[in-house]
C-alpha cells in the first residue's frame, strides 16, 4: 500500500470513528421524570391560581421570565409577573384552572414545553359569570434541581 493510500485510510477511519462517537450529550435523568415533576408543579400552580394564591401563582417562575397575557403588555420579572397576575385575580368573579395536554422535556433535561388549556371565570358588567375557554404554552428551564418558567403566553379562544 502506497504512504499516500495508507494516510487516507486512516483519515477514513479516524473520520468514521469521530461520526460514531459524536453523540449529543443525553441528559442523565429520566424525562419521563422530569415530566411528571413538571405535571406536579403545574397541579399546585393551577390550584394556587384558583385558590388566588398570589405567591403560589408566582412561585414557579424564574426570576427573569415573561408572562404574556392576552390584551395586556408583556411582564418580565417576578414583580411584574405579580402585578399581573394581581391584576387577574382581583376581576369579580375571578377562577381560574388550567391542565397541561403535551409537556415534552428536551433531550439534554434543561429545557421543556408545555402546551395546555384552561378556563378562566370572571364577572361581566352586570355581575353575571362568563367563561373564557383557552390555550397556553410555557416554556421550562431546569435550575440546579428545580424547574422554572420562562416564558408563558396564553389567550382566549373567544
Amino acid at each position: 500500500m502506497k504512504p499516500v493510500d495508507f494516510a487516507i485510510l486512516i483519515a477514513l477511519l479516524v473520520g468514521g470513528v469521530s461520526a460514531v462517537t459524536a453523540r449529543p450529550i443525553q441528559h442523565s435523568g429520566s424525562r419521563s421524570n422530569d415530566e411528571a415533576v413538571i405535571r406536579r408543579i403545574d397541579a399546585l400552580w393551577s390550584k394556587a391560581a384558583d385558590d388566588k394564591d398570589l405567591e403560589g401563582a408566582v412561585h414557579p417562575y424564574a426570576e427573569d421570565a415573561s408572562m404574556l397575557p392576552f390584551g395586556a403588555p408583556i411582564a418580565t420579572g417576578t414583580d411584574a409577573i405579580r402585578k399581573t397576575w394581581a391584576a387577574l385575580m382581583a376581576k369579580p368573579g375571578y377562577s381560574l384552572t388550567f391542565t397541561p395536554t403535551k409537556i415534552e422535556v428536551a433531550s439534554a433535561g434543561d429545557m421543556a414545553w408545555e402546551i395546555g388549556t384552561f378556563a378562566l371565570r370572571v364577572n361581566d358588567a352586570q355581575g353575571q359569570p362568563m367563561e373564557f375557554p383557552g390555550k397556553y404554552v410555557v416554556t421550562w428551564r431546569k435550575i440546579g434541581p428545580t424547574w422554572k418558567v420562562e416564558a408563558d403566553i396564553f389567550n382566549t379562544d373567544k
